[in-house]
């Protein structure tokens, strides 16, 4: 008799529930972001969704977003007609979507919809990714970056919706060579340097590979084929067991290259293998892939 007595008040206390959960209203407008439907953080990685659908069945009236780009805030204003929607210092910088006719021009060059037509409109669509990216392309954004975007809708009914996606910018890999931050050809007859490069990943590395590219010393060629299996000029630093063996005393590899921030590499041996080449110039490519899909690409030249 308990257990019935259980069931149904389980069965009434989900029906109550239910019956108090509030509707959506069809009429009022919505933002969704469908591969983010909560808005949580994202991370500035390739292949980034950032896919804005916006409905008005109220009709759109105005359609902003303000932009938080902290020390990045001007990389906005040539893109801004409106002097007061500028951004400056601390203050955000705001894209009016309809009424900004600079704006709108930006908007429509990256292939999206903006400027007064969009006023009575039910529907519209937009890229934050595709803006975010266009706004910060080529500029040196430091590691552990973090960007706003707000995005205000109102209906022509006076019905407001707002939602404010966040995202975080992690550095790609990058190379350091101390002894030669120009990365310039090395003679390996004059005097030598030291040869150990650093490689960088607050994204983590993924994959680490350096290749002999065709042209190289017949000597050195063979001398990687020995060294790698299969006999190929890739040395694969994170899946190759082979290579952790014979290249120990020069690259880290395995475990201690993936996932890890930070490491060097030391190409010293182009010093022991000289002597039995002949006048040739040798170049290794370094490719360095992280977690978030950033990859960057270096070039060691030796010249003998």
């Amino acid at each position: 008799m308990k257990r019935v007595t259980k069931i149904v008040l389980a069965a009434l206390l989900a029906v109550l529930a239910f019956s108090c959960k509030k509707p959506v209203n069809p009429d009022l407008p919505t933002i969704n972001w469908a591969s983010n439907p909560n808005f949580s953080q994202q991370e500035l990685a390739p292949g980034l969704d950032g896919a804005i659908s916006i409905t008005a069945p109220g009709k759109i009236d105005l359609l902003t977003i303000t932009l938080g780009l902290g020390d990045y805030n001007i990389l906005a204003n040539p893109y801004i007609g409106v002097s007061s929607n500028k951004g400056a210092g601390s203050k955000s910088p705001v894209f009016d979507l309809v009424d900004d006719s600079t704006v709108a021009a930006f908007l429509q060059r990256l292939g999206m919809s903006a400027g007064s037509g969009l006023r009575g409109k039910t529907a519209t669509n937009f890229n934050l990714v595709d803006i975010l990216e266009t706004l910060i392309e080529g500029q040196p954004v430091q590691n552990n970056t973090s960007f706003t975007m707000k995005i205000d809708l109102k209906d022509q009914a006076g019905n407001n919706k707002s939602a404010t996606a966040k995202f975080h910018f992690t550095s790609a890999p990058d190379f350091v060579w101390e002894a030669n931050p120009a990365f310039n050809t090395v003679d390996l007859n004059a005097s030598p340097i030291s040869c150990k490069i650093k490689v960088n990943a607050p994204g983590k590395i993924d994959k680490l590979t350096i290749t002999l590219e065709n042209g190289a010393d017949n000597t050195l060629v063979s001398y990687i084929k020995n060294r790698t299996t299969g006999e190929t000029l890739v040395i694969d630093l994170v899946n190759d067991e082979k290579v952790a063996s014979s290249f120990k005393t020069y690259f880290p590899s395995g475990t201690a290259v993936s996932g890890k921030t930070e490491l060097l590499m030391d190409f010293g041996f182009m010093y022991t293998t000289m002597y039995d080449m002949g006048a040739s110039t040798n170049v290794f490519t370094i490719k360095a892939l992280d977690k978030n899909g950033k990859e960057t690409t270096g070039q060691l030249k030796f010249k003998k």
